[in-house]
């Protein structure tokens, strides 16, 4: 089953279609999704949901899941990484925090559609109205929408669903792992195979192993493409100099750099950049 990976904090997407093209998969990040529009089944986990216009569905980075539409569908999907959600909840002690607590690596015990009060679904729906039309996915006014939606949410969750959840979180190492990587992204020594190793009690060729076989991916690679993405942002968003990114990051320096942005972007971090503000001036 693949495993899709995320490494921006938040995403916001929108889609409308009749076939649900992604097959069974897991990913490792939340994902709320929002069904506006059609009907259908989802499954989630091996249990089979009816879903109809008005439902949401929150997916734990551990649960596996699929869509099959029956009539012509509209989702809305917000997938947030565990770091980000712990942002949010930094000055809120809510349920939300049981939750991440109690299942930082699965949410299986919240199946079924969190909302079913008609009210409520379209309180939900004008909030995700406000939220797509929003620009920047990270700007404080964003960070509110978020904390809104989770509100409303946590209006919805009932006494039996909580205790569905697990008493402890599950033992999910790659999500560990990847959360650990996110954590010291800037930190060139503890991203170190051999500290890598130490920190989760593994020999650093079994965690090696262990990584690629889960993600698809070395962990080399995944840290490489992880810093790169971080990278292609401050490109885009800040006016750090491509030596400074460099330093922020711990590359070696800047051919390494160049060398390592044009192996996945076919062109070096300077080329990308002014490709990027021409195409901004003739929008403008």
């Amino acid at each position: 089953m693949k495993r899709h990976i995320q490494f921006e904090p938040l995403l916001i997407q929108q889609l409308e279609t009749t076939q649900w093209a992604v097959p069974m998969h897991t990913h490792d990040f939340y994902e709320l999704i929002v069904v506006r529009r059609g009907s259908g089944f989802h499954t989630i986990n091996g249990n089979r949901f009816s879903y109809s216009a008005g439902d949401i569905f929150l997916l734990g980075p551990a649960d596996h899941h699929c869509f099959c539409i029956e009539q012509k569908s509209q989702f809305c999907l917000l997938s947030f990484t565990e770091s980000y959600l712990a942002g949010l909840l930094n000055t809120r002690h809510t349920i939300w925090k049981h939750i991440r607590n109690a299942s930082l690596y699965t949410t299986q015990g919240l199946t079924g559609s969190l909302i079913t009060n008609p009210a409520d679904q379209q309180h939900l729906d004008a909030l995700l109205t406000i939220i797509l039309t929003e620009r920047s996915p990270h700007s404080p006014v964003m960070a509110s929408l978020m904390g809104a939606l989770l509100n409303l949410l946590e209006r919805q969750l009932t006494q039996a669903q909580l205790k569905a959840l697990p008493a402890k979180p599950s033992n999910d190492l790659i999500q560990a792992l990847v959360a650990h990587i996110g954590q010291h992204i800037t930190e060139p020594d503890q991203l170190r195979i051999e500290q890598l190793a130490e920190v989760f009690h593994y020999s650093p060729g079994h965690l090696s192993t262990l990584f690629k076989q889960q993600v698809g991916a070395s962990l080399q690679q995944y840290i490489i493409q992880y810093k790169l993405k971080l990278v292609e942002k401050r490109l885009r968003l800040s006016t750090l100099t491509v030596s400074q990114i460099a330093d922020e990051f711990g590359f070696t320096d800047i051919c390494h750099l160049n060398k390592l942005f044009k192996r996945y972007y076919r062109q070096a971090p300077m080329g990308y950049r002014r490709g990027v503000t021409a195409a901004s001036v003739v929008v403008n």
